[in-house]
């Protein structure tokens, strides 16, 4: 293979081995609740603590982005999520399994800012949209790690046994293709306060809004079409599956599609499809509109974090990678903090049905903010 070929292998893997333990997880949750004994009350705690793992995450890594290398903080951020699955799957009580959820968003958020920079540097290399591509490895990955964790639940395969495993071969992937990744241009801002430009403040607004959105589909997918809707536990779940399958496979054309139409007119009428379509399916509010209203919501927001990423790489003064880091700092309280308060307090007032036309405004304000996606120079891939 050459180098480009190479590079974008140890890339991708790098987007699979974050995604792989997160559909792993999924998919055993009920199996470790009944292994720690938590309720529901508990469990809801077990997974909100772990938000200040994100917060710390999002600490080490605005401060070592820029003064360690792309290729050492991607490889460590690697390792470590592979080496805290499996005890975190092995934990006995309440306690153990909040510290794990903790330490695996801390180093999660780690992985996450150099894995998209060296993403943005093969991006480079090869001159063409490509991140599309690499967050559809991310999908397929959470896809692959419910299947695998299915098959291993029906199989009776203890959860820590199964991650073991996963992670074993995951981290042999790792071992051999390392060598693989890009070596990131120097340069950059430095101090945290010079990444705040005047370019990258509309992408930090952007990224916020993209968070919000996607992370309140996430969660409020299945209840709306389950208990909103009356469709039942078994609806809610595959709306949700299947939201997040066509989501997948739409970002296998997003490059494509960008490549021809350019970052501004892809985002903005993508998000101009998410936000009508989905704000239609709400308003003839049936079940069956419910999934296709998700599914449409999926398709629509597929290229937005594609551009975003993108944009994030050629702003003036600022490297990839403190790009990047503006780009996850503005989709953590979008995502982490905004989407379940404001979604679940709208809930509470006037029901989750008008909650979700929120997602509606952000979509459209997405849309709005397209024109500044528009590149500074003649080259952005």
């Amino acid at each position: 293979m050459s180098a480009p070929v190479r590079a974008r292998v140890a890339v991708s893997l790098l987007y699979v081995i974050m995604s792989v333990p997160i559909g792993g997880w999924a998919a055993r949750v009920p199996e470790i609740r009944r292994q720690v004994g938590a309720d529901d009350a508990l469990w809801g705690l077990a997974n909100t603590v772990p938000s200040l793992g994100n917060v710390a995450g999002l600490c080490v890594i605005v401060l070592l982005v820029g003064r360690v290398p792309n290729r050492l903080l991607g490889v460590a951020g690697a390792a470590l999520v592979l080496l805290t699955v499996p005890p975190l799957a092995a934990s006995g009580s309440f306690a153990a399994v909040v510290l794990g959820l903790s330490t695996w968003a801390l180093v999660s958020f780690v992985m996450a800012v150099p894995m998209g920079a060296l993403a943005l540097e093969v991006q480079r290399r090869y001159g063409r949209p490509l991140m599309g591509g690499f967050d559809a490895c991310f999908g397929a990955g959470t896809l692959a790690g419910g299947l695998t964790g299915t098959l291993a639940a029906a199989l009776e395969v203890r959860p820590w046994a199964q991650f073991v495993l996963t992670s074993a071969l995951l981290g042999l992937c790792l071992a051999a293709t390392a060598r693989w990744l890009p070596r990131e241009a120097g340069g950059g801002a430095g101090r945290l306060r010079g990444r705040f430009t005047r370019g990258v403040l509309p992408l930090t607004a952007m990224a916020f809004l993209s968070g919000f959105v996607s992370e309140a589909a996430m969660l409020w997918n299945a209840v709306y079409v389950s208990d909103t809707m009356g469709a039942g536990p078994v609806a809610g779940g595959v709306s949700y599956t299947v939201a997040a399958t066509t989501g997948t496979v739409a970002l296998l054309a997003v490059d494509r599609v960008t490549a021809r139409l350019g970052l501004a007119r892809t985002v903005r009428a993508c998000t101009l499809f998410a936000a009508g379509g989905f704000g239609l399916c709400l308003l003839i509010g049936t079940p069956a509109a419910a999934v296709a209203g998700f599914v449409v919501l999926g398709v629509g927001m597929a290229a937005v974090n594609p551009a975003l990423y993108t944009m994030a790489a050629h702003q003036e003064g600022l490297s990839p990678s403190e790009g990047v880091s503006m780009v996850e700092l503005g989709q953590f309280p979008g995502a982490s903090i905004v989407a379940p308060a404001l979604i679940g307090a709208l809930s509470g007032l006037a029901g989750l049905r008008l909650a979700l036309a929120s997602i509606v405004v952000a979509a459209l304000l997405l849309s709005a903010l397209a024109v500044r996606l528009r590149p500074a120079g003649d080259r952005v891939w």
